[in-house]
């Protein structure tokens, strides 16, 4: 088959790939299989030996997959070693099809990535039209809602964002007006969503990325002025999300006086108040077990709503538990005149769960998420319960991750093992998580030593980085700001143990790393 046919084909692979990451984790499977198909259908020989001494590399980054075959040799719950194999399939049939592959030309390879971010732009554009035809989510559902897991999709999103900057860097010299309008509408639209989507993770990432930019940026300035301007927004990419989580944390912490001899003992209809005054958990600055009257509570609100007060929400919540949280978060009594004051929208909302009014509020904001997490902390320090509680759950898959590390310090517990080496850590520590709430930790490096040690570790590590030293793929600024968009995204969630996760790494890991047509 003709040279030209080859590249087209695996070429047209590839964008599939690229389309398919922010869509379809079907279809990436389909995509990663095509990959793999159309470099054997179009595979020469000849071609073979002229391109592999510029691409023998990636057969360091297939050991990663050996290394989860290698550790079989500890398994003893093989379902879950196959789950872990399967998984991981991408760091062997994406590195074989690149090595087999017919080159790409650099015009195919940047339209890959554009056809990625516009892929990438339209997916956000659905997501948020979705959202907004509902009426029944708050502002924290935003996760929930979209193609892909939003840890996933904010990486996705944030590579995006990079190429995006990059192309309108390269073409805005060109002066084409309308180019260099789409580029911003669309770094607009990302960052907006970015925000929507509450994913600390992904906000993180993308401030330490754009760090990273405007470092690189300073480093290559000639000129001292620039230099010094640059060094400014260097600083305020750090000092203003310090400030602004200071503020955060500041206003959560502004609680109410508490005078206890103060306290009224009855109802407006003369019932008696219930004070615990040892519970000390706050919504907006107001303690949440005082001034509550059960009988009241349950009257009123079951005159007013649907779901009733002992019944569960279709998160699993109690009504009764929602209501007064809600109630305390508008400083309103938990009484009858409590009830009486809230809005049809307030019931509406406490009936789908929501707790704090100010998480009813659709419109885009960054503090919900923050108000939730401090929440969450400030609850499991003052209780030790994590259970339904995000960042408070990650804190217990943490110390047992690092208990188990202790005791498995050089080999770790073997491919597959990790689920009962977890069950087993959380019975042996007390946990007052449910059993239904154990799980892995949310730390790509510290689940690697779960399962494979230090040695496991290292060894991974070694292959993935050794290519990119190798070859110095890391003088290209795009894939150095990839490699830190994954180590840093990667420090909040285990993306690589993820279908989704493994195979965005590993394509454009190899686009990057294999050399292209001029």
């Amino acid at each position: 088959m003709p040279k030209t046919n080859q590249q087209n084909w695996f070429y047209i692979t590839s964008i599939i790939f690229a389309i398919a990451l922010p869509f379809s984790v079907a279809l990436i499977s389909v995509a990663e299989a095509l990959l793999l198909l159309t470099a054997l259908i179009h595979f020469n020989s000849k071609q073979l030996i002229i391109n592999f001494p510029d691409r023998r590399t990636l057969i360091c980054v297939i050991g990663v997959f050996f290394i989860y075959i290698g550790w079989l040799i500890f398994t003893n719950d093989w379902k879950c070693a196959i789950y872990d194999l399967r998984k991981n399939m991408a760091y062997f049939v994406i590195p074989l099809a690149f090595i087999l592959s017919p080159k790409l030309s650099s015009l195919q390879y940047k339209r890959i990535l554009y056809v990625f971010s516009v892929s990438v732009v339209l997916s956000s554009i659905i997501t948020l039209v979705k959202f907004y035809l509902e009426d029944d989510y708050s502002i924290l559902d935003a996760q929930k809602y979209g193609f892909m897991h939003h840890i996933r999709f904010s990486l996705q999103l944030i590579f995006s964002m990079v190429i995006l900057w990059k192309g309108l860097t390269d073409y805005g010299k060109k002066n084409n007006t309308y180019l260099n309008i789409t580029l911003v509408a669309a770094l607009l639209i990302l960052a907006v969503f970015l925000v929507w989507h509450q994913s600390l993770t992904g906000i993180i990432t993308l401030l330490v990325t754009v760090f990273a930019m405007v470092l690189i940026s300073i480093i290559n300035q000639p000129k001292r002025k620039l230099k010094i301007a640059t060094s400014l927004i260097l600083f305020a990419i750090i000092a203003f999300p310090i400030a602004y989580l200071y503020y955060a944390i500041d206003r959560f912490y502004n609680v109410d006086p508490l005078e206890i001899s103060k306290l009224e003992k009855f109802t407006a209809e003369g019932n008696v108040y219930e004070h615990d005054v040892n519970k000390q958990i706050t919504e907006n600055g107001h303690y949440v077990w005082i001034y509550v009257c059960d009988k009241e509570l349950e009257e009123e609100w079951n005159k007013r709503a649907e779901l009733k007060y002992n019944e569960s929400d279709n998160h699993g919540y109690v009504v009764k538990y929602t209501l007064i949280r809600y109630l305390t978060s508008k400083n309103l009594r938990k009484d009858a005149e409590g009830v009486k004051a809230l809005s049809d929208d307030d019931i509406k909302s406490i009936e789908n769960g929501i707790s704090n009014y100010i998480l009813a509020d659709k419109s885009i904001s960054l503090y919900p998420r923050i108000y939730v997490s401090i929440w969450e902390l400030d609850t499991y320090f003052k209780t030790g319960n994590a259970n339904h509680r995000s960042l408070a759950q990650r804190i217990e898959y943490t110390k047992a991750a690092i208990s188990i590390i202790k005791n498995n310090f050089w080999l770790g517990v073997g491919t597959g093992n990790w689920r009962m080496a977890y069950v087993e850590e959380y019975k042996k520590a007390n946990s007052k998580m449910d059993p239904a709430r154990y799980g892995n930790v949310h730390n790509q490096y510290l689940n690697y030593m779960v399962k494979f040690g230090i040695i496991g570790f290292i060894l991974i590590f070694a292959a993935i980085l050794y290519p990119v030293i190798k070859t110095k793929t890391y003088r290209n600024q795009l894939f150095l700001l990839f490699l830190v968009i994954m180590f840093i995204g990667n420090l909040g969630d285990a993306n690589f143990e993820t279908h989704t996760g493994s195979n965005f790494f590993m394509f454009f890991y190899c686009l990057f790393l294999v050399p292209k047509l001029d």
